[in-house]
């Protein structure tokens, strides 16, 4: 498909593949793949993105919390308790500093303990929800539920902060990646 949404077409696809119905969507598939049903998250990275000695467990802790789990609203179509993502505070790196102008003015203080300087962030605090920013960890079956052709295809310029809405997004303070 010519112009298919890079990311969102992505995990769609790939959703599709863990749940058994969408091995054409994939050039080359090598394995067995009658294991992928079981698996129940997936973590989104940037290829420019580090994921942290330890995050992926953090992450799946808290993502299993009985206070997380997502809880979908068929009348509304969306998750309305707990959450189906769950993305990290995103941090910068000691040499990610100083690679741009934009970098120095807006990245955070390199080598600092985060937890000192992570004071809170505004619609988690006032909604109990995050903004999704496309990285961090979802769980398929209560992601796609809500969003399964929820949307049309190809009008849609930012799809991460709809999918925060409707599969409802958290903020995972002490967990962060670089």
């Amino acid at each position: 498909m010519d112009g298919y949404e890079r990311k969102r077409g992505k995990l769609a696809d790939l959703n599709s593949l863990l749940r058994g119905s969408a091995e054409n969507k994939f050039s080359l598939i090598i394995g067995n793949i009658d294991v992928l049903d079981k698996i129940r998250y997936v973590i989104t990275l940037d290829s420019d993105t580090q994921l942290p000695r330890d995050s992926a467990r953090q992450f799946i802790g808290a993502m299993s919390h009985p206070l997380n789990k997502p809880k979908y609203d068929s009348k509304k179509r969306r998750v309305t308790d707990g959450y189906s993502i769950l993305q990290p505070r995103v941090a910068v790196s000691l040499p990610g500093t100083n690679r741009s102008r934009y970098a120095r003015l807006f990245g955070s203080d390199p080598g600092i303990d985060p937890y000192t300087r992570a004071i809170s962030d505004v619609y988690q605090d006032l909604f109990s929800e995050g903004s999704f920013i496309g990285k961090g960890i979802y769980d398929v079956d209560t992601f796609e539920q809500a969003l399964k052709d929820r949307f049309p295809e190809n009008r849609i310029l930012s799809h991460d902060l709809l999918e925060g809405c409707y599969a409802r997004s958290g903020l995972f303070k002490r967990c962060a990646i670089i």
